[in-house]
């Protein structure tokens, strides 16, 4: 089954239900893959443009090394917090990154597996991130979250980040 989850617009992330298990998103980005990969593996960096506005990142720990950790931690305005954490599976700067991936609430059991590739073509770069899960549960506990809003947003900042990079 392939059906796009949100609008072709020019500049938004697109979702596509791969499988009953997997989801791609994809979004291009006007900047060199090297640039897109040290934004989104850099701590000083994440901190800019990972969550949603309202939201307080207070924990980004990345240990960049295959077996290395990683977690982020967002606090939201009513003081609620929400954790990320996962594992690195494989590196190969700066065009993919394999990870584990969980929100700490749901608990051990429902981690995903996060396979990044980033190719540049004429000083833009396509992010790919195919997402693996458990079971057909979790993909669906994951698209019905919410998650799109907050991603979109993410990568608005995200790119937003790179620009001001580049300069």
């Amino acid at each position: 089954m392939h059906a796009a989850m949100t609008s072709n617009e020019k500049n938004r992330a697109t979702v596509e239900i791969v499988s009953d298990t997997e989801i791609l998103i994809t979004r291009t980005f006007p900047a060199p893959r090297d640039l897109v990969f040290e934004a989104i593996t850099t701590p000083e960096h994440v901190r800019r443009w990972y969550g949603c506005e309202g939201m307080e990142m207070i924990v980004c720990e990345i240990d960049l090394r295959v077996s290395g950790k990683w977690r982020y931690v967002l606090r939201v305005q009513d003081g609620s917090e929400h954790g990320f954490r996962g594992e690195y599976l494989e590196i190969a700067a700066p065009e993919r990154l394999v990870s584990t991936e969980s929100y700490e609430p749901i608990g051990p059991g429902h981690e995903m597996v996060a396979t990044v590739t980033l190719d540049e073509r004429a000083g833009r770069t396509t992010f790919k991130n195919r997402l693996v899960y458990k079971s057909k549960a979790d993909r669906d506990g994951h698209l019905q979250s919410g998650m799109e809003g907050g991603m979109q947003e993410s990568f608005d900042r995200l790119e937003a980040l790179v620009a001001k990079l580049r300069r």
